[in-house]
């Protein structure tokens, strides 16, 4: 039986690209050495399909892994491999029984932008809801939102955003909603770049 181990932790910010990662493989519960004459590579799927395959690095009786060989991958959780190829036909794959959690996490940049002002917290939970429940789920590309705390701060105070991408693959949501001036009500929206923010309603 083949498996693998991660010498290194197999998490990584999402657009990171200066970290390495470490695998040894085992057969029959020994260590094993890389052979030169075959190619080893990663591959990194989500529950319904492979995503990517990058190419690793013989270094002495370990693979690595480059984080910059997989910067487009999107944030969320997903099942790695390490296959030995023979002429891009897979050899053996590692590990045998199971598949490694390998997950990307959200940087700032994922974050939702703009103001936010007045708005009720159950009016914004159930609005954030509803659009969250309008993304199809259950793929990286599309992860399942929930809300988390939604917290009213003082006037003066700028709006909070933390993004926390859970185990199971599920992000949480969690805002801190500054009170703002009577008659504005601001909402949450997905944009066309595919990132969440808030606007007042009369801006649509």
């Amino acid at each position: 039986m083949n498996d693998v181990q991660a010498l290194t932790p197999l998490v990584q910010k999402r657009t990171e690209g200066v970290q390495t990662y470490a695998f040894q493989i085992y057969c029959d519960g020994q260590p094993a050495i890389p052979d030169p004459k075959y190619t080893y590579k990663a591959s990194f799927a989500n529950q319904d399909s492979l995503i990517k395959t990058v190419e690793l690095t013989i270094d002495g009786e370990k693979l690595v892994l480059r984080s910059d060989q997989i910067l487009d991958l999107r944030a969320g959780l997903y099942r790695l491999e390490v296959w030995e190829t023979v002429s891009d036909a897979i050899h053996a794959i590692f590990p045998s029984n199971r598949t490694l959690p390998f997950k990307v996490k959200y940087n700032v940049l994922d974050l939702p932008t703009g103001k936010v002002s007045s708005l009720t917290l159950d009016e914004f939970e159930v609005r954030f809801k509803n659009l969250a429940n309008e993304i199809k789920t259950g793929t990286v590309e599309s992860p399942n939102f929930k809300v988390g705390d939604v917290k009213t701060l003082d006037p003066d105070q700028p709006a909070t955003v933390d993004m926390v991408t859970n185990d199971d693959g599920t992000v949480t949501i969690n805002y801190g909603v500054p009170k703002g001036k009577p008659g504005e009500t601001w909402e949450p929206y997905v944009n066309a770049d595919g990132r969440w923010h808030i606007r007042l309603k009369e801006d649509k």
